[in-house]
Order: structure tokens, then sequence, then C-alpha cells
């Protein structure tokens, strides 16, 4: 048996050695391809962050630029803000009077049928004084 023990070691020794080396080639051949794929892509993403970086200072004069305007635009806006609340505080001006303009009419029309149906204290007495009533 002790001749058959190293031998057994040296059997799975190379099992072992069998079964790694495709394994260590497959994946010597997929970095090698990685390898490729980046050196190749590398360029190209370097163009491309720097198109990016291009399109963001753009946007930023372009922001600079929308904010200068808006600044510039900053009294028209209060303007219209205040010509709002004025439009708002005469609508509700127009509908406290809408609401008492008919009262208001009404009473008015009151008082001078009232006027005009009762003759004053003067013209009664001319009216008793031509129908002869005075005494």
């Amino acid at each position: 048996m002790t001749g058959s023990a190293p031998l057994l070691a040296v059997a799975l020794l190379a099992l072992l050695v069998g079964a790694t080396l495709p394994v260590l080639y497959q994946l010597y051949q997929l970095l090698r391809r990685a390898r490729t794929v980046l050196d190749t892509a590398g360029p190209r993403l370097e163009k491309a962050m720097d198109q990016v970086g291009q399109a963001a200072d753009r946007l930023n004069g372009i922001g600079s630029i929308l904010e200068a305007q808006a600044h510039a635009l900053e009294p028209i806006i209060e303007l219209a803000s205040k010509l709002g609340h004025s439009l708002d505080r005469t609508g509700h001006w127009l509908r406290t009077a809408m609401a008492v303009g008919p009262a208001v009419v009404a009473g008015a029309r009151a008082f001078f049928s009232r006027a005009h149906d009762e003759p004053r204290t003067d013209d009664r007495q001319l009216v008793l004084t031509q129908s002869g009533d005075i005494s």
C-alpha cells in the first residue's frame, strides 16, 4: 500500500491540473477580450465625456442668460402682481357695491316716492286755503 499512495496522489494532482488548465485558459481569453474592448471603448468614452462637459458648459451659459433676463423681468412681474391684487380688491369692492346697490336704489325710490305722495306743509296750506277749509 505504500507504493500506491504516491501513485494515487499523482493521479489526483494530474486530474486537478487537467481540470483547471482549460478553466484558466478560458479566463485568459476572457480577460484578453475585455482588455481589447476597454482599449477601444476608452477613447470613445473619453470623447463622449468631453461632449457631455461641453453640453453642460453650454447649459450653464444659457442658465446664466436666462437668470439675467429673469432679473430684468422682475419689476414687470412685481407690477403684474400688484395689478392683480388691485383688481382683486376692486372686484371685491364691486361685488359689495352690487350687493348694496339695489338696497340703496330701493331706499331712494321709497324716499322720493313718499316725498311726491305726501304734500309738503306749504302745499297743504295752499290746498286748504284754496278749498276754503282754513279756519
